[in-house]
């Protein structure tokens, strides 16, 4: 339910950057490990931007993986063997097997945030 409050949120942001001109497109980076449903993220929009000018935007997802760091040699993790897993499995697999230093000072550094890239816009015609 959480996806309500983020997408009000983003539509407020992606208005006032569009000062006054229609959108038609809102680009989004949603990070794998952000418990952010893309789908919900849809549905609330449909709704959320009704009679506003982002009505009718399409959204484009881009899914930001997670990205795990060695906080003692820098190095990030290489965590193409779970990518298909669910996000709990790969960060518990990655901080198993430790860094190739043999480090398990691992820290999460990204793939947590959702994020609006950018946007597209029309200029609204004047009704003079």
């Amino acid at each position: 339910m959480h996806e309500a409050s983020i997408t009000q949120a983003m539509l407020d942001m992606a208005l006032e950057y569009a000062q006054g001109q229609r959108i038609t497109d809102i680009y989004l980076q949603v990070g794998q490990m952000s418990l952010v449903v893309p789908e919900c993220v849809e549905f609330y929009f449909e709704f959320l931007s009704k009679g506003t000018l982002a009505e009718g935007a399409k959204l484009h997802f881009e899914i930001a993986p997670i990205e795990i760091t060695c906080m003692d040699c820098g190095r990030q993790a290489d965590l193409s063997d779970w990518a298909n897993d669910p996000p709990r499995t790969i960060v518990v697999e990655a901080l198993a097997q430790g860094c190739q230093c043999g480090s398990h000072n691992l820290r999460v550094t990204g793939g947590t945030d959702f994020n609006m890239i950018s946007l597209e816009v029309e200029a609204v015609p004047d009704n003079k």
